[in-house]
């Protein structure tokens, strides 16, 4: 019954996954007839900006209460999820402060007006209760109020976003106005959702905001060295460029990012079973999880060499011409997806053995490499740089990984 219950909710996770970021991928061609590549990096960059707003407003709360979940009895559960949006709005104003003191430099730099970058903190404020409401369905198995809430927030933000850029003529504002309005609508809906299935409780109560904290700011680092990876290439790219350059950069990393989906739709159905398996298992049993391994490398590296002659002609056809340039990232960001699904494969070694510290030291590492490499290749190659500096720095985190997960856990991985 229960490996009935974790396949049939693998499958819906990963369905969830693919249907969420299939759906804003195969409407690129509407999206990108209207925005200018200009357009479309304002809304990246906006993007990086929301993502390290996350980082710091959020510190890893909904974390801490998915780990608290079956720790805690149903009453003390109400507290601590009241008490981690209590901290929410201590962190919401903290941030609030900083932006309002540097809120003219930071416009000019991310060419983005000063009423985005405080509606920013209202997104990622409102952000927070949908993911808490997102967990506690997950953690207790729910895995079709879970799918569906999200691909219901997907589409609302879709439709509103292609009412206002198609319907009534807006550019980039559009698709921040979308974003905006389904997360601060979804947010209210959550904690509208919260209340009802009875997880709040106004009480004020210290020791969870101390253990919240404890369990968040150490996460600090490994949420950084994420935003590294997926975000600072996007701020250098409008600093040193410009919007439309990070425009392309985008567009040609969407295309590269369908090896990412189905490196993480695979892995979201992999990683349960190889947990189930690494319970009981001799040496000719890992030969042959190492065998498949390895199996998974060539298919997925295979996947990455096709997909860069595919996505080229793909471009030219259905998109417009003023973003055939992109087509010149998309090789390096396939590989750059390639190396994160094999690093995958070798990283679940390392949760099974719970020693996630020393893998917040190496991919915190990876990513302040790859924000040196983005920095100093964006400078001497141009936009082109991002992308290299993304592959490389892809391949560093998957190697050093690699390296920890056979220290934690020896594997055959020579086939002796």
């Amino acid at each position: 019954m229960e490996k009935s219950i974790l396949l049939k909710n693998s499958i819906i996770y990963a369905g969830t996954e693919v249907i969420n970021k299939a759906v804003p991928f195969l409407l690129l061609p509407v999206i990108t007839h209207y925005l200018t590549p200009s357009d479309y990096g304002i809304v990246a960059t906006y993007g990086a900006f929301i993502a390290i707003l996350t980082v710091f407003i959020h510190i890893s709360m909904a974390g801490a209460i998915q780990i608290n979940f079956f720790k805690l009895s149903p009453d003390q559960l109400k507290i601590y999820v009241t008490n981690t949006l209590i901290i929410l709005s201590a962190t919401t104003f903290l941030a609030l402060l900083l932006l309002l003191l540097f809120y003219i430099p930071l416009s000019h730099k991310l060419d983005v007006p000063p009423f985005w970058l405080f509606t920013g903190i209202a997104i990622v404020f409102a952000k927070l209760p949908t993911l808490i409401n997102l967990i506690l369905w997950q953690v207790k198995h729910q895995a079709k109020p879970y799918g569906s809430y999200q691909i219901l927030q997907m589409l609302s933000n879709t439709a509103i976003a292609l009412i206002l850029i198609v319907g009534f003529g807006m550019n980039w504002q559009g698709q921040l106005i979308a974003q905006a309005v389904s997360s601060i609508l979804f947010g209210f809906i959550s904690l509208a959702f919260i209340y009802h299935r009875g997880y709040l409780a106004f009480q004020f109560d210290s020791s969870y905001i101390k253990d919240a904290l404890k369990f968040g700011i150490p996460l600090i680092p490994h949420a950084l060295s994420g935003w590294f990876k997926t975000g600072v290439d996007r701020i250098f790219l409008t600093a040193f460029i410009g919007t439309s350059a990070t425009g392309l950069y985008s567009i040609g990393y969407q295309f590269g990012m369908i090896i990412g989906i189905l490196a993480v739709a695979f892995n979201q159905a992999y990683a349960p079973y190889l947990y189930k398996r690494l319970e009981s298992i001799d040496n000719d049993g890992k030969k042959e999880l190492v065998k498949y391994t390895y199996l998974y490398f060539i298919i997925i590296v295979l996947s990455a060499t096709a997909l860069s002659y595919i996505a080229p002609w793909i471009i030219t056809t259905f998109l417009e011409k003023r973003y055939s340039m992109s087509i010149q990232f998309i090789p390096w960001i396939a590989f750059a997806f390639a190396f994160n699904g094999m690093y995958f494969m070798v990283v679940n070694y390392v949760f099974y053995m719970k020693k996630t510290f020393p893998l917040a030291i190496v991919t915190f590492i990876s990513g302040l490499i790859h924000a040196m490499l983005s920095y100093f290749l964006i400078k001497q190659n141009g936009a082109i740089g991002a992308a290299q500096a993304t592959t490389i720095s892809t391949f560093v985190t998957f190697i050093g990984v690699w390296i920890l997960s056979n220290k934690v856990y020896k594997m055959p991985w020579i086939l002796k």
